[in-house]
């Protein structure tokens, strides 16, 4: 029998087979909705790192919307907004300047708000 898992992944992957533009926005939204919430994604509570503000407060909903948008851009010219933070002296990629953002290093033991 088949499980609920299956089901879900199944349906994923039959939208993929359309169209791209789908998972895309799935993919915008996990990103956009973690941000906003915990100001980090799972793979981001892994590695310890969240998003901030330039002020060091919390993403708001359009700080993270801007940079989650702004991200394409980044990626769109083959990645190299991405790979800016190797010769950026803040550290920051193209979508994290546009967006007015920080990935920070957390302590591991720091309590997700």
């Amino acid at each position: 029998a088949a499980s609920f898992g299956d089901g879900v992944l199944n349906m994923i992957f039959d939208l993929l087979d359309r169209s791209p533009r789908p998972f895309i926005f799935l993919m915008l939204a996990y990103h956009i909705g973690f941000w906003t919430w915990k100001g980090t994604t799972f793979g981001g509570i892994v590695c310890q790192l969240r998003v901030v503000r330039l002020d060091g407060s919390p993403l708001r909903l359009v700080d993270a919307l801007i940079r989650g948008i702004a991200s394409f851009f980044s990626i769109a010219v083959a990645g190299l907004g991405c790979l800016w933070i190797l010769k950026d002296a803040e550290r920051q990629a193209w979508h994290d300047k546009i967006a007015g953002t920080y990935v920070v290093t957390v302590p591991r033991n720091l309590p997700l708000t």
